[in-house]
């Protein structure tokens, strides 16, 4: 009996160092944890003394991987690199297959810094697949997002724009507005850099969209960073330096000084080409400040090659070469970095590309003497000359009037647009001036005599007290005011005095509001940057568009939920109204149920506008149309 005591006191005493021990270790790992933010040094230092403990658990693979990645900038990456490979092996010991995917994505990262483009992408994938396994779809995301990264560094746009648009689709499979705003800023990136402009500023404004809908900084910032790129690719360098610095002012906000920087610069950049080279040059060298502070080779190349623009643009030419020179020197140094990172394949292909200079070198100095021992054919090689002159001359005449004729249809094809564009608005006009005239006539000629009808009727009533109490006479008179009421309704929906008083916006919104207190449905009406009210006629058009388009969802959708947005633009208004009715088959737009808006189509895309609808049969509908302001 006293034996079994002492063992099983022994056994717990063993039992409680374990657990003293374990808290311990969890205590340094979250320690480590609180300095990776602060303090990488000491982070490490905590990381390392994990490590120490020589276990297979799970902490131990984490505290492996966290020091892999704080390694990463340092010139020993294989030895970062057997770290994750160490990580990996106890993951797949003890089970855990979200963190072997984890420490994939990871080893992929340090592959990235280092220049290992190939590796960090075939390690994505790893991590890829097996978070596809497990369905764990922030992780997918994130190897999409960095895949894409990869190609947009390396100029391959347009694998680029098929990698973001994976990524957004899993952002949006998990339900995160935060991340759906974040990647759809850079998929509007991608579209960008593949001059596919119009979808770019769709999804910059998703991710304005998404940014309003959470009201984060982040978001909104990274959102109107989106639009700058779409209007410097416009060279719409105006539009491009408001949303810098729309996109500045949220950034401020943050505490990203990586972020500020480029912020900085996007603000330099576009003020420099709008020529306020004082305001630009004060915007770079708060950019140049933070630069430091970050010690980051791509933003001091774009630092200093703004800057070397900024001093010539300002006959600082000395500086301009000073700048010119720091410039190279960042960017031989992330060349250097890179090239000594890579794979031997580059160094050869570039030693096979010098030897083929050379020997084309050769074979030009050959035929130069070839040339000087021909000089019994030079008269004959003049004559050749002559006729091709002439013969590339008789070419360029034809082209030249080809090029005429085009011009010349193109004229009369601008003119006959212009015709049907007056056509459409005299249309347009003619029909609201019968609307205006019906309207009045509702309400002053039959609601006028509707009231006169109804006043002799309710005086009869008051008169004679038999009438007071016979039913019928009081159920017409029911009906009388019914009627009246309708008159006045049918007027102020021809021509509502809302729009000419107070705007569309408010005439928009008095509307939705009807149109909900009628119970069809629900409606969220959102609008973005009406700072001043429309031309007249293009208002009235708007509305008498989301009119049409709200009584079309309730003659045929019967949906419970319609969204309304208005986004102006300087030069662009678009409408969207989307419901969650049954929808059609988008054939129908040419038979009966879609005639209207077959023909409100024809009308905007003669006023040089475009509609797009998105819709399938139980899926609802999503209508899209663009407006040049003119």
């Amino acid at each position: 009996m006293k034996s079994i005591l002492k063992y099983s006191v022994f056994v717990l005493l063993i039992c409680c160092c374990v657990n003293a021990f374990s808290e311990e270790v969890n205590t340094l790992f979250k320690r480590a944890q609180f300095y990776e933010k602060i303090n990488e040094d000491s982070a490490k230092y905590y990381y390392n003394q994990v490590i120490q403990v020589k276990s297979e658990s799970e902490i131990y693979g984490k505290a492996l991987r966290k020091i892999a990645l704080l390694n990463a900038t340092v010139k020993n990456e294989i030895e970062n690199i057997d770290l994750c490979k160490q990580a990996i092996a106890i993951f797949q010991k003890i089970n855990n297959p979200k963190e072997v995917g984890i420490t994939y994505n990871a080893m992929a990262n340090i592959y990235q810094i280092k220049g290992y483009f190939d590796l960090a992408i075939a390690n994505y994938q790893k991590a890829a697949a097996i978070f596809k396994t497990i369905a764990f779809y922030n992780g997918l995301m994130i190897c999409y997002s960095n895949i894409a990264s990869i190609y947009t560094n390396t100029e391959q746009n347009n694998n680029a724009l098929q990698y973001n648009l994976l990524a957004y689709q899993t952002s949006i499979s998990k339900n995160d507005t935060f991340s759906e705003g974040m990647i759809a800023h850079d998929v509007s990136i991608a579209f960008t850099k593949n001059n596919l402009l119009d979808s770019a500023n769709q999804y910059a404004a998703l991710a304005l969209k998404y940014g309003f809908s959470i009201k984060n900084d982040f978001v909104m910032s990274y959102a109107y960073k989106a639009f700058y790129e779409f209007y410097k690719a416009r060279k719409d360098w105006t539009n491009a330096y408001n949303n810098a610095q729309q996109s500045l002012q949220y950034i401020l906000k943050t505490a990203s000084d990586y972020d500020m920087c480029f912020a900085y610069c996007n603000v330099a950049e576009s003020g420099l080409n709008l020529k306020k080279y004082s305001e630009a040059n004060t915007y770079i060298k708060q950019a140049e400040t933070l630069a430091k502070q970050v010690n980051s080779f791509q933003l001091y190349k774009r630092v200093y090659a703004l800057q070397k623009e900024i001093a010539a643009a300002n006959g600082d030419y000395k500086n301009a070469f000073q700048y010119a020179n720091l410039y190279q020197q960042y960017s031989d140094s992330v060349f250097f970095e890179k090239r000594n990172n890579t794979l031997n394949e580059l160094e050869t292909k570039y030693q096979t590309a010098e030897k083929e200079n050379k020997i084309a070198k050769q074979k030009i100095e050959i035929q130069q003497k070839e040339l000087q021992t021909k000089q019994a054919r030079t008269r004959l090689v003049i004559a050749i000359i002559l006729i091709l002159v002439l013969l590339i001359g008789a070419v360029l005449l034809y082209f030249f009037l080809q090029q005429r004729q085009k011009l010349l249809q193109n004229k009369i094809i601008t003119i006959e647009q212009q015709k049907k564009l007056e056509l459409t608005q005299a249309i347009i006009d003619g029909e609201e001036l019968e609307r205006i005239r019906l309207a009045k006539e509702l309400h002053d000629g039959i609601g006028g005599l509707m009231s006169m009808i109804k006043l002799q009727f309710t005086n009869f009533k008051n008169s004679n007290k038999e009438i007071q109490e016979n039913s019928e006479y009081n159920s017409a008179l029911d009906l009388l005011n019914t009627a009246s009421q309708d008159i006045r309704k049918i007027s102020h929906a021809l021509m509502p005095s809302a729009l000419e008083r107070l705007g569309l916006i408010d005439a928009v919104e008095q509307f939705c509001t009807q149109m909900q207190s009628s119970g069809n449905f629900e409606v969220d009406f959102q609008y973005y940057g009406f700072d001043a009210r429309l031309p007249q006629k293009l208002e009235l058009l708007v509305y008498r568009i989301i009119q049409e388009l709200l009584n079309n969802i309730i003659k045929y959708a019967a949906a419970s939920e319609v969204l309304i947005q208005l986004t102006k633009n300087e030069n662009q208004l678009s409408i969207t109204v989307e419901d969650d009715g049954k929808g059609f088959d988008i054939a129908t737009i040419k038979n009966k149920e879609g005639i209207g808006l077959h023909s409100m189509q024809k009308r905007i895309e003669l006023l040089g506008g475009k509609m797009d609808i998105d819709t399938a049969i139980g899926k609802g509908t999503s209508i899209n149309i663009e407006l040049p302001i003119q």
